[in-house]
This record gives structure tokens, sequence and C-alpha cells, in this order.
């Protein structure tokens, strides 16, 4: 009776145990069990619940990460705990940085637990990403993995720019030197893979490679214009639309000249008119062009005129002197040159003066003058074929004739020094000879080369005809002879009045 009683007992105490261990195998998987948990008991024998040890999740295998547009492929390696329990999923995620930031959960294939050992995140946002994984088993999960090598979703071209040319061109665009650099950089997006290269080709050559986010491009050559093409790559591929630079070059001066003078000078280069029309032209063959031509006359204000021609107005009677140069569109200035321009008007009479001696008033006679005074510089050669002109004073003796009209004239009675003198006549404008014949005076003709003074002075009271009496002042009138000059050989013509009434 007792036996079955105490069999009994038995078996309670042995229910009791068995609900002790479930008991504790439920409090270890409550305290180990959560998403967290990285370390779980297993029991050794499924009679015996109470026999049991200790496992841990592992960490998972650093992955690797492949781009194919915006889906990135993640592929890892099969991980296992210590105890031998194979790993029933990963869980993926990726970092923005290879080191710290903020975890972000892998989307698309990637999402929640993969079973497989790789996936595939489509449309992935732009940037650089790090991937991981990590194990899971059941409730447990093991160690996130090392990150894997970024991958950039980089799909934007970087930008590239001319930064500067040196040296830098004018204000037209031109450099005045062979050999222009022509400055290059580029920049990627934010967040993208960074530049790779540039590449440029001078005037359509040979493509250069420069791997790095700039370059410096050496344009030189000939003469011209030359392009500069250039485009920059970065690390994802994406290149940049190319852009072209223009150089241009214009290292050769232009070339600048007198193209006409107007009117023409005289046999001995002399211009008997004022003003004087200079034309000046200039060329800038095969260069930047023509851009301006400065002139100054003398010392006078320099002037700028635009473009290829330029006219110069010189005025006054004097040796002047033109300086003009040229400047191309480039800089580029021809250097001075000169134009002398020699203006010598044609000479005239200033005055022509009847003064009486000291004899009779109203009377031609003994002592008395006429004066002619010339304005410019008179050649006394063509008046007297034996003066010069670089004597201070030259006379001749001859006869001074009135005609009955009143004309007086000069004729040399002979010698080496002016055998024909050409004084020319002067209409004496009154009554000195009412005769019907000449009246003659002995006379000396005296020529004073600093003031270009001629005075025929009579010598006698004269003969022939008959002597008139003047009682009003006259204006004589002269009139030059044929080959009367200046030195710059114009010609004294015309006639000319006296400007104030005399009278011997």
């Amino acid at each position: 009776m007792n036996k079955p009683k105490h069999s009994a007992g038995r078996g309670h105490r042995h229910a009791l145990r068995r609900r002790v261990t479930w008991t504790l195998l439920a409090a270890l998987f409550i305290s180990w069990g959560g998403p967290a948990a990285n370390a779980f008991w297993q029991s050794l024998s499924s009679s015996n619940f109470g026999a049991a040890k200790g496992d841990t999740m592992p960490q998972g295998g650093a992955p690797a990460a492949s781009l194919s547009g915006t889906n990135a492929t993640v592929n890892w390696a099969a991980a296992a705990t210590p105890g031998g329990h194979a790993v029933t999923g990963y869980t993926v995620a990726r970092y923005s940085a290879p080191s710290g930031g903020t975890k972000i959960a892998a989307g698309g294939g990637c999402a929640g637990t993969v079973s497989g050992l790789s996936c595939v995140e489509q449309n992935l946002s732009g940037g650089t990403w790090y991937y991981t994984v990590t194990p899971v088993i059941s409730l447990w999960t093991g160690t996130e993995s090392t990150r894997s090598a970024g991958v950039n979703t980089d799909s934007a071209p970087p930008t590239i720019s001319v930064t500067s040319v040196s040296p830098a061109p004018n204000g037209a665009g031109f450099n005045r030197t062979s050999t222009v650099t022509v400055n290059l950089a580029a920049v990627d997006n934010t967040g993208g893979s960074g530049v790779a290269n540039i590449k440029y080709a001078v005037d359509g050559g040979t493509t250069v490679t420069v791997n790095a986010a700039t370059a410096a491009v050496n344009v030189s050559g000939s003469d011209g214009t030359h392009t500069v093409s250039y485009f920059a790559t970065d690390v994802a591929g994406n290149a940049s639309t190319p852009q072209t630079q223009t150089v241009k070059i214009d290292t050769v001066v232009p070339f600048v000249g007198v193209t006409s003078i107007s009117p023409s000078p005289n046999s001995q280069g002399y211009y008997a008119t004022s003003p004087v029309t200079v034309n000046l032209g200039a060329t800038d063959v095969g260069g930047s062009g023509v851009a301006s031509i400065t002139y100054q006359v003398d010392t006078g204000t320099q002037v700028t005129v635009a473009g290829a021609t330029a006219s110069v107005s010189v005025t006054g009677e004097a040796a002047h002197n033109i300086h003009y140069s040229a400047t191309d569109a480039a800089g580029n200035s021809s250097g001075t040159q000169t134009q002398a321009i020699a203006i010598d008007l044609p000479p005239t009479v200033s005055s022509v003066t009847m003064a009486n001696g000291g004899g009779a008033i109203k009377v031609a006679d003994n002592k008395d003058t006429l004066t002619i005074i010339y304005s410019n510089d008179m050649d006394p050669h063509t008046l007297c074929s034996g003066w010069n002109s670089s004597s201070p004073s030259q006379t001749v003796d001859g006869i001074a004739s009135i005609s009955a009209g009143n004309v007086l004239t000069f004729a040399s009675t002979g010698g080496t020094t002016c055998s024909a003198p050409s004084i020319g006549s002067v209409d004496l404008v009154g009554a000195y000879n009412t005769g019907t014949s000449a009246r003659s005076f002995t006379a000396r003709v005296t020529w004073t080369q600093s003031s270009g003074t001629l005075v025929i002075t009579f010598t006698s009271d004269g003969t022939g005809g008959t002597a008139g009496t003047v009682n009003p002042q006259k204006s004589p009138i002269y009139t030059p002879p044929a080959g009367a000059a200046d030195k710059a050989g114009n010609p004294l013509t015309g006639t000319f009045t006296a400007s104030s009434p005399s009278r011997f």
C-alpha cells in the first residue's frame, strides 16, 4: 500500500523538476531572446530539458558592393555560430561614410531579412555608400560586419571652366605673346565621385589627359586664332559637355605710311599753299587689324583716329614735321615715323612808297626814292641775276625812267653784277612826266636781304620829257617782273597797290 504512494510521490517530484527547467529556459529566452540578443541557450537533450549550454551569434563578414546604374548589388559570405548553428538570414544596412554616420536600413531587394547571400538595392539615391550585413537566427542578431568599399551612384557630370588666361588678353581679346596659358579647373557635384581627369586638345590636335582637377594648357605657334577644346570626367565616368576657349595671338606690328599729299610740292620740295593735307594709311596683313593711327604735328597735341586711315592738315608757313604711328587691335605699335612738310607761300609785297629826298616837293628829282618791301624771303637772284641770298646788301647802278604814261622802270647801265635787272614796273598814278617822251634819271638800286627791301634812289634831276607836279598824294601800283620768285621757287605774281598814298 505504501509503495504505490511512494511511486506517486516520485512522479510528482520529476514533473516539478521539468516545470522548473522550462521556467528557467523561459527566463533565459526572455532575458537573451530579444532582437538585440547575441547569445542564447541550447538544450543538450530532448529527454532532459535541464541540460543546456550557451551559444553566441557571429559577426557578419564584410560584404562586397558593386553598382550598375543606380542599382547596388551586395554579396557576402555565409556565417555560422561557434556552436555550429547556421545563420538563417541577414539584415543589410548602409552608411554615407566609411566610419561613423547614421545607419540606414537597405531597401528594395535588400529590405528586411535576406535569406540568401546577396541582394540588390534598386534606385539607390545619389552619393557614396558603404554596406554592412548582420547575421540573424530567429530572434537573435549577430554583430554588424565591417563596411564594404564605397559605391557611388554619381550620375551628374562635373563642371569645368577657364579660371584664367595668362597673360590676360586686351580689351579686344588679343594677346601679343607667342605663348598663352589657358588655366582650367573642374569641380564635381556635391556628394559626387570626384573629378578623375581633364582632357583637352589645341586646334583639333592630339588629346591630352591630365589626371587632376586642374590643367594648364599652353597655346603657341603662328599668329592667328587658336581653339582649346576641353571637358572633365569624374570617377563615376560622367563627362561634362565639351567646351572651347578661343585664343587670339598677334605679335606682328602693323605698317603705316603716307598715301598721298595734296597739293603736290614744287620742284624744290616746297608747298605753296596752306593748309597741306597729308593722308596716312595703315595695314595689318594677317593680324588683328589696324585699330588706330596716332599723329602729331610738330610739338602739338597728339591725335588718335580710329581705323586704318587718317588725314592730317598742316597749316602755316614753316618747316613742319608730322610724327605718326599705327596700332593694331592686339596693341602692337608700328613705331613712330616722320613726314616733313615745308610750306612756303608765294611772296607778296607789303608796301610801295614814294618819298622826297630833299629837293623840290611834288616833283621827281635828285635823291627821291621808291621803296618796295617784299613780305617773304625773296630770292634776289630773280630780281637781279648777279645778286645772291648770302650777301646782306647788294646794289646796281642804272637808269630809272618815267614813261609818258608815268610808269617807272629801271635798266642797268652795264657791269657784271646785274647786267639785266628784272625789277618790274611801278605805276606812279601821278603826272610826274607830262611830256610825250620818257623822262630819265641816273639811279641806284639797293637790296637789303634781312628785310627784303628794294630801294630805287634817283641820283639826278632827270632829263627828257617834261617834269610835272603832283599835288595830291597817290597810291602807286607795283607789277613784278616775270620770273620773280622766293627761295622756294614760288612766283611773285599779280599787281600790288600801296596801302598808303605817298609822293616824291
